[in-house]
């Protein structure tokens, strides 16, 4: 199913895109107008460069063909099987799996540090019909939300998935959770808080490491609220069993104390979105602003309260290879425009692609430069001038970069990956 191009490092594995496109009917006769690879490089150019109009896609398309197509017929090309043919293609990429970053966990209860998170895709509003979202008091709104899942340690993504923007983080969450193995950890972040679903992981044998939004009191085996505990307390670090929420689920709280700094810039937000609403912030925000508060159900022999907050720093690399894969791309571009339902799915679907594109070779560089070292905005920007300079499938294939070209700047601190990936180890 998957060829691959010989180079000094492991390249891009692609799969065999003729073999799916005929699975999915996309091309049922060979045409020297039209190629699966090249509509695929063609989207992914678009996407990088923002030309992704129907007449910017044929003038793209007959770069990888030998005869030029019409603009009526790439846009009867972009169906159903289309989309289906782009599909098939990410989910043929997400099926390798990378060998374990870090062997250390292995003598220990962690197997896999999963982190997952969202982003929405602003979209013009004459596309709400066929991809809402949620309105405001000028009107009906238009995009998407993709949720993206990967494992820390190894680099190899979990899930990937194109939701509706009115789709909760809660409701999308709740399907991930179903691919948990015994021995993961589970980073999730405050939109993703449901007691439900760490209960759900429990019984997978697996673990779970939150922050905890306002929303969810907590209260200690003594009757005492969380507040009145951090009100009085004259402690950096608190660690110990608590009730979380209205149905009292036990679970471990760690709370370490916050930088000052730190402390006066939450106290200046909290006090800056109370006066938009013509209110003043609660108390209760403003005691918790001065810690940061998360709550697991690691023991404290499987976990110090130190590797936990390491570990959960670790989160944001999520966060930033989300920034560096829509900085590199001009997405929001390509979907400036008002067309149809298969039209605005195959521009995203490749950017999705492009995405895990790159998350195939952050793979194979971290054995050069280490996790740490590398740089995901460089890498993203040298794959995205690739993806438009690449004149076949072969060359698009064996995408190797210069180390030198995407290492991270040299810095005295760590990382928030390094920290976290060396806090369990």
């Amino acid at each position: 199913m998957f060829k691959s191009i010989s180079s000094g490092r492991p390249s891009l594995a692609l799969p065999d895109l003729d073999l799916i496109a005929k699975e999915t009917r996309l091309v049922t006769r060979r045409s020297s107008k039209f190629s699966p690879a090249g509509f695929l490089q063609t989207l992914l150019g678009s996407v990088v460069t923002g030309l992704a109009s129907f007449n910017q896609l044929a003038d793209s398309l007959k770069d990888f063909a030998a005869r030029p197509m019409a603009r009526q017929s790439l846009h009867e090309r972009i169906d159903r099987r289309a989309v289906a043919f782009l599909v098939k293609v990410l989910n043929e990429l997400m099926t390798q799996r990378f060998e374990p970053a870090a062997d250390g966990l292995r003598d220990g209860p962690v197997r896999r540090i999963l982190v997952e998170d969202a982003s929405g895709q602003v979209m013009p509003k004459g596309n709400a019909e066929q991809f809402p979202a949620h309105g405001n008091h000028h009107g009906a709104t238009a995009g998407v939300k993709i949720d993206f899942a990967f494992d820390l340690l190894s680099g190899a993504t979990v899930s990937h998935s194109l939701h509706r923007a009115t789709e909760q983080d809660k409701n999308i969450g709740r399907e991930f959770v179903a691919g948990v193995l015994p021995g993961d950890l589970v980073l999730r972040d405050m939109g993703y808080f449901v007691l439900a679903e760490f209960d759900a992981i429990e019984c997978l044998r697996a673990f779970w490491l939150s922050r905890l939004p306002l929303s969810v009191d907590v209260t200690l085996p003594d009757g005492r609220s969380l507040e009145k505990l951090l009100k009085g307390s004259r402690r950096d670090v608190i660690d110990l069993r608590v009730l979380a929420g209205a149905v009292g689920k036990k679970c471990r709280l760690v709370v370490v104390r916050a930088h000052p700094e730190v402390v006066g810039q939450r106290h200046a937000n909290r006090r800056a979105e109370a006066r938009k609403k013509g209110a003043e912030p609660s108390p209760k925000a403003l005691t918790r602003d001065g810690w940061h508060i998360m709550l697991t159900n690691l023991r404290k022999d499987e976990a110090d309260w130190a590797q936990l907050a390491a570990v959960y720093r670790a989160r944001w690399a999520v966060e930033i290879q989300f920034r560096a894969w829509k900085q590199s791309l001009s997405l929001d571009k390509a979907l400036n425009r008002r067309s149809n339902e298969h039209h605005m799915q195959t521009l995203v679907l490749a950017a999705m692609i492009a995405h895990q594109l790159g998350m195939r070779v952050a793979a194979s560089m971290t054995a050069a430069l280490g996790r740490a070292r590398l740089s995901y905005e460089k890498l993203y920007d040298v794959l995205a001038t690739h993806l438009v300079r690449a004149r076949d499938l072969d060359e698009l294939a064996a995408f190797d970069p210069d180390p030198r070209h995407v290492r991270r700047d040299k810095r005295r601190r760590k990382s928030p990956v390094e920290s976290g990936i060396k806090a369990l180890t």
